[in-house]
């Protein structure tokens, strides 16, 4: 079992080394690195460069578009997703290749805690969200997926459809809603990664995220509201 490891970046010079670092202390290294810059204008190349990814520029469109660019370019069995704020523990591949390698199952999709951030986003993203998720997927099967920590057979989600390359948000979920259709998922909110909280300091970010999952849920659409850039 082959494991790419994919990371969509734009303008993310200064966390992106830290990612980095942190995947090249797995205990399970993976086969290759690929970085999906949305054609940024910092040096976010340069240090994925310089750390043995490959990079893909891509122009500057949505998650979902860069995403979907790194599943096709990924040449291995499984593609494993985080972001360019993460920081992998060491065992986070072992994870998802134990997971994987599970009779019937495609797919894995865990959790995350930020490191950072207002205090009372970091309280609800470590604490009230992993609750708040699993009753979700027990009672509606309904998986919560964050793109930092997701993996999955490559060929299997090609064939599903891959990842809505026009969703701005929310394209996470739905390509796990879509290997559901491909046979069993891991979701656990046991096995989490750390992210920034920088998102916590964007103002109207609950009224966005309420906005993004009435359209989500109501109409499978997440195409006309994202995140802001925030890099600091």
């Amino acid at each position: 079992m082959t494991i790419s490891v994919v990371i969509p970046a734009y303008n993310e010079e200064q966390l992106l080394p830290k990612t980095l670092a942190s995947l090249a202390q797995l205990d399970r290294k993976p086969d290759e690195i690929i970085v999906v810059d949305a054609s940024s204008t910092d040096k976010t190349k340069e240090v994925a460069e310089k750390a043995g990814a490959i990079v893909i520029t891509v122009p500057k469109s949505t998650i979902g578009f860069s995403r979907q660019k790194g599943l096709e370019k990924a040449t291995c069995d499984i593609v494993a997703f985080t972001d360019a704020d993460a920081l992998l523990p060491p065992d986070w591949l072992n994870r998802i290749e134990r997971a994987l390698s599970t009779s019937g199952v495609v797919g894995y999709f865990g959790g995350f805690h930020v490191f950072d951030g207002p205090p009372m986003y970091q309280f609800f993203i470590n604490f009230i969200q992993p609750f708040w998720n699993v009753v979700l997927f027990t009672l509606f099967r309904m998986p919560m997926a964050t793109g930092q920590n997701m993996a999955f057979y490559r060929k299997l989600a090609l064939d599903a459809g891959g990842f809505p390359p026009e969703f701005k948000m929310a394209e996470d979920i739905e390509i796990a809603r879509r290997m559901m259709t491909k046979g069993k998922i891991v979701f656990t909110q046991k096995e989490y990664v750390s992210a920034s909280g920088r998102r916590g300091f964007e103002k109207g970010l609950l009224i966005r995220i309420f906005k993004v999952f009435f359209l989500y849920f109501l109409f499978r659409k997440a195409d006309t509201i994202g995140f802001p850039d925030v890099r600091k």
